[in-house]
């Protein structure tokens, strides 16, 4: 696997700015360094610390909310402070979004494809009537 960039623009109250970020899918949320968190004017969720997992232990950072714009897309996502501009599946995958490991680039999801695809062995097989019915709504029952 290659390297997967994209740019997103970030809307704070003191400043909106554009970002390169690094599709990072083994992260749930967005991640800025806390200078560019502090530059946008982002403010910590209160009581919104919460514990990760990282290669050196585990570590309590504060979290942030942020709204902004990726290939055209509305957002908000959570953000938390990280060494490098990072995006996470959480953001990817509500606003429909897919890594393509061959062109090394972020592409939609189909409206007609069901997302995330862990459920189509599920719905195919009609195990679940909830599930059914979801497939249902995608067109897919």
């Amino acid at each position: 696997m290659g390297r997967t960039q994209v740019t997103a623009t970030i809307l704070g109250p003191n400043t909106t700015k554009e970002y390169s970020f690094l599709v990072d899918t083994g992260s749930s949320y967005v991640g800025l360094p806390m200078v560019e968190i502090q530059e946008l004017g982002l403010t910590p969720i209160p009581n919104g610390k919460m514990q990760f997992v990282t290669a050196t232990g585990v570590v309590e950072l504060d979290t942030y909310t942020a709204l902004g714009q990726i290939d055209g897309q509305g957002f908000s996502a959570t953000v938390i402070p990280a060494p490098v501009p990072l995006v996470g599946y959480e953001l990817l995958e509500n606003r429909r979004f897919r890594v393509n490991p061959v062109t090394q680039r972020i592409e939609r999801v189909p409206p007609e494809e069901i997302a995330p695809p862990y459920l189509l062995p599920i719905v195919a097989h009609g195990a679940r009537r909830g599930l059914t019915q979801q497939a249902s709504y995608y067109g897919r029952a």
